[in-house]
Parts: structure tokens; C-alpha cells; sequence
């Protein structure tokens, strides 16, 4: 009832302005009337038919801009339309949407002025630095570093006020700027450079993002910064305290993406730290393995579980294929039949999310793993047909290893 009655509220106000725009002979009123009508179709926007009243709302600008080009009218026009292009861009025509956003960012920057509006300038580079973050045109790595200039800019401003959630949502988006720049670096270390310039943005947001106030950011920054510290930890920069610090921050998560509340952020976190638990079984001495492995086969089953019956196919494949990794270790150290049952079992699950068309590789070696299990377990027929379906993969892109698959096949059926 309540959403509807906004709505209703919303539509009543459009139409009284519509009547008083039809009215008022001002032009510099008109116009503020047009930018009010505007900013009543943006929030119309949010309860329903987003393009259409988005469009209503650059219609609206694009008036006012006609009828003066007064200061406030300007600046407000194309700030707005700026602002309208950004979220249009999420509904159609990305690129050229963002585009557009960019272009009339610049233009409202002639308006707002470090000198004169500090706290609108930094918004609006903020704003602009959103817009170029977002793009996909092909130019990711210029865009992301033009986004850090734009977010720098605004940070200069609001880095004196260290406490203030402004400051927090820049620091955080230069966080997220920096971790995307470590996914496309050209090497190593060029990426864990980004990444360590990541962590430490991310640490100054979390400063100001705290559990009680802002549940979910918090949830949200400590999850980015349990990517940076594992991410670093693959790298080898001190994998054991980066994967252990990656845990800490993925825990932290969790205290806000519980089960109930955030199933599909509880089951991803629930992922990252199984994987980090058997990342950190593989450099531990021998006596500590097992017990990183029983924590991993935790947390990627609790992971599988949340996914089981969703539409998240690839999330459920994904974490049983993990978990049958984590059985295929176990079994290996403690020689226990149960582990291989359990491989077998995760194994076979992780097919269900996985086709030989979109996902080849990892088809193909799901079967070869399973063929392994069936072979260990005295099942020669069984392992040679998923070495075959392994096999028959393969060929369309390693046909190295389809070579290999027939050698294992031949002697197999030699035996």
C-alpha cells in the first residue's frame, strides 16, 4: 500500500506541474518547473517503468535547458542528465548511455568548481569516475585508470574528513578500481602492486563502514578485502598469513550475509573460504594438511548445499567440483573408501551445471575425475566410458591431452 500511495503521490505532483507549466509565462520559472517535473519523473523511475519515466525525465531537462541557460538551470541539466544516462545505461545501450553521462558530467564541471562548490565538485568527479568505471568498450584498462583520476580528485576533498560516509564510498570505490586493475595487469607483480594499493583503500572504508551502522557495506568491504588478501596469497606473497587474513576478512562477511538473510552472498563467501582453507592445505606440512582440508570440505559444502535446488547451477557446479578436489586430497592422505564415495558423489554433481559446449574444459575434467574414482574402485567399464566422454571433449581444444586420454583408455583396456 505504501509504494503505491508514493506512486499515486508522484503521478499527482507530475500532473499539478504539468498544469503549472502550461501556465507560467516566466521563462527562468518554466524552466524551474521543468527541472522539478524532471526530478519527480527520476523518482518515478524507482517504483516503476524505469526507462520510460527516465526518458520522461531527460524530456523534462532537455526543456528547461531550452527556456534558460541561467547558472542554476545548467548546472542542475546537466548534472541530471548525467546522473539519467548513468542508470539508463544499466536498462540499454550501455556504452553509448555512459557515453552520454560522461559527456554531460564534463559539462556540469563548468558549474561546479573546486573553488566555489567543493562538495559538489567531488560528487560529481565521484559521478564521472562511476561512468567510466562502468564502461565495457574495450578499453577497460584506460577507463579504470581515468576512473581513479576522477575518484582521486574527489578524494583530495573529502580526505579531510576522514569519518564521513563520502569519504568512505570514494575510498572503497578506489579500492574496487585498483582490484580490477590487478585482474588485468601484465604480470605478477605489476598485479600485486594493484592489489596492495587495493587493501589499503579498503581498509580506510572499512574505518567508516562499521557493522552497526551500515550492515551490508560492512559485509560488502570485508568480502573485497578477503579477494585482495587471497589474491595476493596466489600471487605468493606470503601465501599462509595473506590466505589466513583473506579467512579473517570472508568471516567477517558472514556476519552480516547469514543464511536466511543473503543466501546467494552467504553460499559465494561460504566458496571463497573453502577455497582458501584448501589453498593453505596444499603449503602446510603433512600433520596440519588434514585438518585444512576438513575445514575446506566444510565450507564448500555448506556452499553447494545453499545452491542446491536455486537456478544457480554454475555456482552449485563450481563448489561440488571443489568439494570433489578436497575428497580427491583426502582420500589420497588417509586411504579411506568414504572419501572416495564422496568424491564420486560431488563430482557427479558438478555435471549438473556444466555442458561440453559452454564449458568444455571443465566438463571434460570432471569426467576424467570421476573415471579416476571408478578405476580406483575396481570399475574398469565405468571409468573407460567417462575417459572416452573425457576424451571426446578434449579434441575440440587440447588435443594433446585427448592423446593422452586414449593412452590411459588403451591401457586400461590392456589390463
Amino acid at each position: 500500500m505504501e509504494i503505491k500511495k508514493s506512486i499515486s503521490e508522484l503521478e499527482e505532483s507530475i500532473r499539478v506541474l504539468r498544469e503549472e507549466i502550461s501556465k507560467e509565462e516566466n521563462k527562468e520559472e518554466k524552466a524551474k518547473l521543468f527541472i522539478e517535473l524532471g526530478n519527480n519523473y527520476l523518482l518515478l523511475s524507482e517504483r516503476e517503468d524505469p526507462r520510460d519515466n527516465l526518458v520522461n525525465a531527460l524530456v523534462a531537462f532537455g526543456e528547461a535547458e531550452k527556456l534558460s541557460n541561467s547558472v542554476f538551470v545548467m548546472e542542475n541539466v546537466e548534472n541530471m542528465k548525467g546522473f539519467l544516462f548513468f542508470k539508463l545505461a544499466f536498462i540499454e545501450d550501455r556504452n553509448y548511455n555512459l557515453k552520454k553521462a560522461i559527456e554531460h558530467y564534463k559539462n556540469a564541471l563548468k558549474y561546479r568548481t573546486r573553488e566555489t562548490k567543493p562538495y559538489q565538485y567531488a560528487s560529481l568527479r565521484y559521478n564521472l569516475g562511476n561512468a567510466y568505471l562502468s564502461l565495457r568498450d574495450g578499453n577497460e584498462r584506460n577507463n579504470i585508470l581515468r576512473a581513479i583520476e576522477e575518484f582521486n580528485e574527489a578524494y583530495k576533498i573529502r580526505s579531510k574528513q576522514k569519518n564521513s560516509l563520502e569519504f568512505g564510498v570514494i575510498s572503497n570505490a578506489l579500492g574496487l578500481s585498483y582490484l580490477m586493475l590487478s585482474e588485468i595487469a601484465n604480470d605478477p607483480k605489476e598485479a600485486a602492486t594493484y592489489l596492495s594499493e587495493a587493501l589499503s583503500y579498503f581498509a580506510e572504508s572499512a574505518d567508516v563502514f562499521t557493522k552497526e551502522e551500515y550492515p551490508v557495506d560492512y559485509a560488502m568491504i570485508h568480502n573485497n578485502l578477503g579477494v585482495c588478501f587471497t589474491r595476493l596469497a596466489l600471487l605468493g606473497k606470503d601465501r599462509k598469513k595473506n590466505f589466513e587474513e583473506g579467512i579473517e576478512h570472508y568471516k567477517k562477511s558472514l556476519e552480516v550475509y547469514t543464511e536466511n538473510d543473503f543466501p546467494d552472498d552467504f553460499g559465494t563467501t561460504m566458496y571463497n573460504i573453502g577455497i582458501a582453507y584448501h589453498n593453505l592445505s596444499k603449503i602446510v606440512p603433512m600433520p596440519y594438511k588434514g585438518e585444512y582440508l576438513k575445514n575446506a570440505e566444510k565450507h564448500l559444502k555448506s556452499s553447494a548445499d545453499v545452491f542446491t535446488g536455486t537456478e544457480k547451477t554454475d555456482s552449485f557446479s563450481r563448489s561440488n567440483y571443489n568439494l570433489g578436489a578436497v575428497y580427491k586430497d583426502l582420500a589420497e592422505i588417509f586411504k579411506k573408501k568414504e572419501f572416495l564415495e564422496k568424491e564420486l558423489e560431488a563430482f557427479k554433481n558438478a555435471l549438473e551445471g556444466f555442458d561440453d559446449e559452454k564449458t568444455p574444459f571443465a566438463y571434460a575434467t570432471t569426467h576424467f575425475y570421476i573415471a579416476q574414482v571408478y578405476y580406483l574402485s575396481g570399475k574398469k567399464n565405468e571409468a573407460i566410458d567417462h575417459y572416452r566422454e573425457a576424451k571426446r571433449v578434449a579434441e575440440k581444444f587440447d588435443k594433446k591431452l585427448a592423446i593422452d586420454l586414449e593412452n590411459i583408455i588403451k591401457q586400461i583396456e590392456a589390463l
